[in-house]
C-alpha cells in the first residue's frame, strides 16, 4: 500500500527537560502545561527538581478539571465558585463545557459557574473556594492558541505551554500531540487524491502517542487523548474531503472511503505516525454494476438469549436472532460484501419498519429492535419489516476498533465502507440503502422506527476549538432522546405519537431516574438546550418533506461505550420503545397509510 507519512517525534515533556536543563535555568521557577498523564507529569517535576529547578507541571488537556482531581485538597471543600473565561473567537459557553463534568465529580460540593465579565485574550478560570476551617483563590490557566485550521478557519484551540522567570506570560509549545494532527492533515492534503469518488478504497491513520486514559467516578465519563485524536482526525479529514469535492461542509453524501484512524496510547515509546492507503477501484468500462457476491449460508448455533446480552452483539448472532424470526426472509450487499438482512412479517394491521445501526457505533438499537420483534411477532396481524443491522461495514470496523479501546465512540466507523451516511446517499450503485427501499416497497410502511444512539460521555476536538464543529449539541449525554421528521400531512399524527410516547415511558422510574439525573447535569453546561422535554424525555419535532415515509421516529440512547448494566438497560428502553410505538400505530396509523 502506498504510504503517505512515516515519521517519528521526539516527546515534548522529554524535549522540555532538556532544555530546562540548561544553567540558566538553575534555582528559577518554570509551569509546564503538557499532553500527558499524572506519573509522568510527576515524572517531569522530580527530573527537573533533581537539576535544581522547581517546576509545576499541569495538564494542557481539560487543565480545570485536572487542577480539581490532582492539584487541590478536596477533603473539608464546601462551596467553590468558578469564573469561567470567555473568548472572541469560542462558543459563550466554551470554557463552561470544558469545566464537565466537575458537578458529577464533585457532588457534595455546592460549586457556582459564574461567566467572566469581559472577553479576554488569555484564557483563566478563577476560583474561590470555601471549606469548613478556611477559604483558597487560585487561578487555573487553560493554555490556548489562536491559529489557522486546515480549512482556513480561526481556531482557538488548546496547546502545550511553558512559564518561565525570562517570560512572565510564557509561549506555547509546539506539542508531539498537536504537531500529529497537523502532520496527518498536511500529508493528505498534499496527496493528489484525482476527481472521482471514492478517492480511496481504505485510508489507514496510525499513530503511537503518549497521553491521558483516565476513568471518572461520574456516569460512563473518561478522559481520553488517543480518543480525542481518533476523533479530531477522522471528523478533520472528513472535513478536508466536502471541502476537497465541491461539497458544502456538512455534507454526508460524500464518498471519499474508509478513514480509519488508529491511535495507540504508549507512555513508555516513541511517538509516530503512519498513514497509509488502499487505492479505490474505479470501474472504468462501461459493464452494467454487478453488486458483491453474498454468503447466503445458515448462520450455525443457537441464538443469544437478547435479555442477557450486556455488550454489543457480533454479525453472526445478529444474523442467528434474525433468522429465529419468521417471515420473508431478503438480503442487499453492503459495498464490502457483507449481507444486510431482512425479515418481513405480513399482516393485517398498518405496517412499520424497525431498523437500527445506520451508524454502527450505535449499537444497542440492534438488540433492542430483535428484543422487539421476537414480541410483535405473536401480536395477531402484526406487520412489520425489521432490519436491525443497516451498516455491516462499518459494525465490522466497530468490533476490531473495541478490541484495543472498548470505551471509545469510534465515529470512525459511524458511517459505511464508502464513508458516507447510508440515509444519505445520492446515487447508484446504492448498496446498503436498496435494503431500506426495499423493506419500505414490500411492506407500504409509513412508520419508519429508526434506533440510534449517541456518545455516553464526552465528545470533543482539541485541535480545532475543542467542541465537535456541525456536533456541538452532542458533546455531552443529555438522556434518552427522541427525534421526529414527518412529512406535512403526517404532523398531528406524529405529534400524537410523540404525546403518547413520553407519556408511556415516563412510568419507568428507571427510566426517568436516569433521565432527570442526565438532564440535571446537561443544564449546568448548556444554557439554552436546543431541544424541548416532554414527560422527563428530550426530543424535537420538525417538517421532513421528501422521499420516505409518512413518519420517522429516531430514538437516541447514550450508549456509545457502553457494556455491562448500562448497556442492557440502553436496549431495554430501545425495545419498550419500539413496543410503545408499533402498539400506538396499529391502533391509530391514518386510514391513508398503505400495505403489502
Amino acid at each position: 500500500m502506498p504510504i503517505l507519512l512515516d515519521r517519528i517525534f521526539l516527546r515534548t515533556a522529554d524535549e522540555l527537560v532538556l532544555q530546562l536543563s540548561a544553567e540558566a535555568y538553575r534555582g528559577s521557577k518554570v509551569q509546564l502545561w503538557l499532553f500527558e498523564d499524572l506519573p509522568k507529569r510527576v515524572s517531569v517535576r522530580a527530573e527537573l527538581g533533581a537539576l535544581g529547578v522547581h517546576a509545576q507541571v499541569f495538564s494542557a488537556y481539560k487543565p480545570l478539571v485536572h487542577f480539581f482531581l490532582d492539584e487541590i485538597d478536596s477533603s473539608g471543600l464546601t462551596h467553590a465558585r468558578i469564573e469561567y473565561p470567555r473568548h472572541a473567537a469560542c462558543a459563550e459557553n466554551r470554557f463552561l463545557l470544558e469545566a464537565y463534568p466537575l458537578t458529577g465529580l464533585f457532588p457534595d460540593v455546592e460549586i457556582e459557574f459564574v461567566a467572566a465579565p469581559d472577553v479576554s485574550e488569555q484564557s483563566c478560570y478563577r476560583l474561590d473556594l470555601r471549606y469548613a476551617d478556611r477559604t483558597e483563590a487560585h487561578e487555573v490557566f487553560a493554555p490556548n492558541v489562536m491559529q489557522t485550521d486546515f480549512l482556513g478557519k480561526a481556531v482557538y484551540a488548546p496547546s502545550a505551554w511553558l512559564k518561565t522567570g525570562h517570560c512572565a506570560g510564557g509561549t506555547p509549545v509546539a506539542a508531539e500531540y498537536q504537531l500529529a494532527c497537523q502532520e496527518v492533515m498536511s500529508a493528505v492534503m498534499g496527496h493528489e487524491w484525482g476527481k472521482t469518488e471514492p478517492y480511496f478504497k481504505r485510508l489507514t491513520i496510525d499513530m503511537v502517542l503518549p497521553g491521558i486514559e483516565r476513568r471518572l467516578a461520574c456516569g460512563h465519563e473518561h478522559m481520553s487523548t488517543s480518543e480525542a485524536m481518533h476523533e479530531e482526525i477522522y471528523f478533520s479529514l472528513l472535513e478536508y474531503f466536502q471541502h476537497y469535492s465541491g461539497r458544502a461542509a456538512g455534507s454526508r453524501g460524500l464518498q471519499p472511503g474508509q478513514i480509519v484512524p488508529l491511535v495507540h496510547l504508549d507512555n513508555d515509546g516513541t511517538p509516530r505516525i503512519q498513514i497509509s492507503f488502499e487505492a479505490a477501484e474505479h470501474n472504468k468500462s462501461q459493464a452494467p454494476f454487478q453488486p458483491p457476491a453474498l454468503d447466503t449460508r445458515q448462520i450455525e448455533g443457537d441464538a443469544p438469549d437478547l435479555a442477557q446480552v450486556d455488550r454489543p452483539l457480533t454479525i453472526a448472532q445478529v444474523e442467528r436472532s434474525l433468522q429465529a424470526l419468521p417471515g420473508r426472509h431478503f438480503a442487499e450487499a453492503s459495498q464490502q460484501g457483507r449481507a444486510v438482512n431482512v425479515v418481513y412479517l405480513a399482516g393485517d394491521l398498518p405496517a412499520v419498519l424497525i431498523s437500527g445501526a445506520q451508524h454502527a457505533n450505535e449499537t444497542s438499537g440492534v438488540v433492542g429492535s430483535l428484543r422487539a420483534a421476537a414480541q410483535l411477532k405473536t401480536r395477531p396481524g402484526a406487520h412489520f419489516a425489521l432490519m436491525p443491522l443497516e451498516n455491516p461495514d462499518g459494525y465490522a470496523l466497530h468490533q476490531a476498533l473495541c478490541v484495543e479501546h472498548p470505551a471509545h465512540m469510534h465515529h470512525a466507523a459511524r458511517y459505511t465502507a464508502l464513508g458516507d451516511d447510508i440515509e444519505y446517499r445520492e446515487q447508484a450503485p446504492w448498496y446498503e440503502r436498496e435494503a431500506r427501499r426495499r423493506a419500505l416497497a414490500i411492506s407500504g410502511a409509513q412508520l419508519h422506527l429508526n434506533l440510534h444512539g449517541y456518545p455516553a460521555h464526552e465528545w470533543i476536538r482539541p485541535c480545532t476549538g475543542y467542541l465537535p464543529r456541525g456536533f456541538e449539541a452532542w458533546s455531552i449525554p443529555k438522556g434518552f432522546f427522541l427525534i421526529a421528521r414527518f412529512k406535512p400531512d403526517y404532523k398531528e399524527t406524529a405529534l400524537s405519537l410523540l404525546e403518547h410516547l413520553t407519556r408511556q415511558l415516563s412510568a419507568d422510574t428507571r427510566l426517568m431516574s436516569y433521565n432527570t439525573e442526565q438532564l440535571r447535569r446537561y443544564q449546568r453546561y448548556v444554557a439554552l438546550p436546543p431541544f424541548q422535554v416532554r414527560h422527563g424525555i428530550p426530543y424535537t419535532a420538525s417538517e421532513a418533506p421528501g422521499q420516505g415515509p409518512g413518519i420517522t421516529l429516531i430514538t437516541e440512547f447514550p450508549d456509545e461505550t457502553l457494556c455491562g448494566p448500562g448497556f442492557s438497560f440502553a436496549h431495554t428502553v430501545q425495545m419498550q420503545t419500539v413496543l410503545l410505538a408499533s402498539e400506538w400505530w396499529w391502533a391509530n396509523a391514518p386510514k391513508r397509510q398503505g400495505g403489502a
